[in-house]
C-alpha cells in the first residue's frame, strides 16, 4: 500500500510539472548537414548539435521536436501557431513581422556557386573576387539549380528572377543528393552552402572534386539565430535563449558544434566572425546598464 501511494505520488508530481512548465515545440526539416533525420550522421547536424546544448539550459520548459518541410515551417510562423522555435534561421525582415529573434546563436560560411574541379573556372561569370551570379545564370549553355523556400539574399533573388535564367529550384534532402546531380553533368553548378555540399559528397560512394566561389554582392558568411512565435511562451523562450547563449559562446564546445561541418578552410575564413561574436557575448556577461549588444543581422 504504502509503495502505491509513493508512486502514486511520483506520478501526481509529474503529471504536475509537465502542466506547471510551457511546452516548447522545436521545428525540425531535413536539411543536412544543418540538420540530419536520417542516414549514418542522424542527429550530428549543425544546428541538432547546438540545438541540444541550448535546450539543455532551459529547464524551465518541457520540450519536443516536430519534423517538418521547409515550407511547412515558414507556414507555422506566418499562420501564428503558438508555443514554436526553431533552431538555424537567418533573418529577413518578412521573417521578422511574424516571430521574434534571439541573439546570433552561429555564424557559418555564406551561400556560395559549387560545381565540379575545373567545371567552371574559365567562365567569364568566375572573377576574382567571386562568381557575378546575374551573368552565370544567363549563359544559356549551363544549367544551375537551388533549394526552393529559404531566404536568400537580394542578389540572388534578382537572378532567379531573369526571365532566362537558367537557375531553376530542386528540392535537396538526404535522398536527393546535390553532388551527384553535379558529378552526373546533369546540372552544372549549385547556389548552395558549402558545407552542405560537402555533406552531400561525404554520402557517394566515389568522392567528387568541388569547388566553391563566393557570390559577388552577398556576404562571405551567414548569422543564425533562433527564432519563435509571436505568443507569451515564444517571448519567454527568446528571453531565456538570450540569457544562457553569452556563457555558451565562451565554450569551445558550443563552438566546435557550430563548426561541425566546416573545413580548416572555412574555420579560417569564419574566425574573425566569430571571435566578433563571441566578444558580443562577453560583453553582455559584463554588469551595467551599457551591456546591451546587438550586432546586427547579416
Amino acid at each position: 500500500m504504502v509503495v502505491k501511494m509513493f508512486l502514486g505520488s511520483v506520478c501526481t508530481l509529474l503529471v504536475f510539472d509537465l502542466q506547471a512548465k510551457p511546452m516548447l515545440t522545436w521545428l525540425q526539416t531535413d536539411w543536412p548537414p544543418h540538420q540530419i533525420v536520417s542516414g549514418p550522421y542522424q542527429g550530428q547536424g549543425t544546428f541538432d548539435l547546438l540545438q541540444l546544448q541550448i535546450t539543455a539550459r532551459l529547464p524551465q520548459f518541457n520540450h519536443q521536436t516536430r519534423l517538418v518541410s521547409l515550407p511547412r515551417l515558414e507556414q507555422v510562423f506566418a499562420e501564428g501557431e503558438a508555443s514554436h522555435c526553431t533552431v538555424g534561421t537567418l533573418y529577413s525582415e518578412q521573417r521578422a513581422s511574424n516571430r521574434l529573434f534571439s541573439h546570433p546563436i552561429a555564424a557559418g560560411p555564406a551561400l556560395a556557386v559549387g560545381y565540379t574541379g575545373g567545371r567552371l573556372n574559365e567562365h567569364p561569370a568566375m572573377q576574382a573576387d567571386g562568381a557575378v551570379i546575374g551573368q552565370l545564370v544567363q549563359d544559356p549553355e549551363l544549367s544551375g539549380v537551388y533549394q526552393p523556400n529559404r531566404y536568400y539574399p537580394d542578389i540572388i533573388m534578382a537572378a532567379m528572377r531573369l526571365t532566362d535564367s537558367n537557375l531553376n529550384s530542386y528540392p535537396f534532402t538526404g535522398e536527393v543528393n546535390a553532388v551527384a546531380l553535379l558529378a552526373s553533368s546533369r546540372v552544372d553548378y549549385v547556389v548552395e552552402y558549402p558545407e552542405r555540399l560537402e555533406y552531400f559528397n561525404k554520402l557517394l560512394a566515389e568522392h567528387v572534386a568541388l569547388e566553391h566561389r563566393a557570390i559577388v554582392g552577398a556576404n562571405i558568411a551567414s548569422v543564425s539565430y533562433v527564432t519563435c512565435t509571436l505568443d507569451t511562451a515564444g517571448a519567454a523562450a527568446i528571453a531565456a535563449v538570450n540569457q544562457v547563449l553569452p556563457a555558451l559562446w565562451q565554450q569551445a564546445s558550443y563552438v566546435e558544434a557550430m563548426q561541425r561541418w566546416l573545413d580548416n578552410s572555412a574555420r579560417r575564413r569564419l574566425s574573425a566572425d566569430i571571435n566578433q561574436l563571441q566578444q558580443h557575448a562577453l560583453m553582455q556577461l559584463q554588469p551595467g546598464p551599457d551591456n546591451a549588444v546587438n550586432p546586427g543581422h547579416q
